[in-house]
């Protein structure tokens, strides 16, 4: 198929789709995202606003699928759930615009879980419907893939040629002392920081096999609470750092993001990044991924 990477972020549904695939334009407007795109999957990643996008500019890509994974703030709870009325949806009603003038032979969506039920889910389904398309959507997090870090997540999947029966989910062999590196002290978490919030903080021991984090976020690194885990590792609490979560996430065990982002950025990338073996499993519903 001829792919279309729109949000693209750092690339997770590229490396779920693998090779085999004709991957036409990636398309983010954030500078480091291209930065790390280009770095990652060795080419540029289009920079445009799609906010003002019509149909006439996508038309030019002649990509049969089209995969997306448009801002999740008009959805959270910290975003007011504003739904369309937020102006970060205005980009993802482009793209719906687009789809129902040139209808793309498939269509994959990711975003959090508010997702459902909004009136932007509301608008791409009937645009899919009229234009027929089947549709599936589920709520699907890692762990139910057996992968021991959590990121729950609306996923959505439509094609003009049918949709096949997911097949029936296979744990991946996995654990998070698979993925972590040795102590870094750069990472390690000030006492004063861990005292303060102790008891507040998710913790979880390099020793332990069945480990399993909650979802890191991009304010990871920033935010105290809230925003992933911890790890204590040789009696010292740190940090995970992003490469770390960059590879629970199912990105490859050299992955690395260009030198200079800076950790803030790295943290920001990843937390807003794909989880690659939830995503794979779900385009495997779609004929010819």
């Amino acid at each position: 198929m001829r792919v279309f990477e729109l949000f693209a972020g750092i690339g997770g549904c590229a490396v779920a789709l693998g090779p085999g695939h004709s991957l036409v334009a990636a398309v983010d407007q954030d500078e480091a995202a291209a930065r790390a795109y280009a770095h990652l999957h060795g080419h540029p990643v289009v920079r445009h606003n799609l906010h003002h996008a019509k149909a006439r500019w996508f038309e030019k890509f002649e990509a049969d699928f089209w995969w997306m994974s448009p801002p999740c703030q008009p959805y959270t709870i910290r975003g007011h759930q504003r739904d369309l009325d937020d102006r970060r949806a205005q980009a993802f009603q482009r793209v719906v615009a687009a789809i129902d003038a040139l209808q793309p032979r498939a269509i994959g969506l990711e975003n959090v879980p508010w997702f459902q039920d909004s009136r932007s889910e509301a608008l791409i389904f009937e645009v899919l419907a009229r234009r027929g398309y089947d549709v599936h959507t589920e709520l699907l997090c890692p762990t139910a893939l057996g992968v021991p870090a959590q990121r729950r997540r609306y996923y959505l999947v439509a094609s003009r040629d049918g949709l096949t029966e997911a097949a029936r989910p296979r744990p991946e062999p996995v654990r998070w002392q698979d993925w972590l590196a040795p102590f870094d002290p750069s990472l390690e978490v000030p006492v004063e920081l861990a005292q303060r919030y102790d008891g507040a903080l998710h913790v979880i021991d390099a020793d332990d096999p069945e480990a399993e984090s909650v979802c890191f976020t991009g304010a990871y690194g920033r935010s105290p609470v809230h925003a992933g885990s911890y790890l204590r590792q040789d009696g010292r609490l740190r940090w995970f750092s992003p490469v770390e979560i960059a590879r629970s996430l199912g990105f490859a065990e050299d992955f690395a993001l260009p030198e200079g982002l800076g950790r803030e950025k790295a943290y920001k990338l990843v937390g807003n990044s794909l989880s690659v073996f939830a995503v794979r499993h779900v385009l495997g519903r779609i004929p010819g991924i």
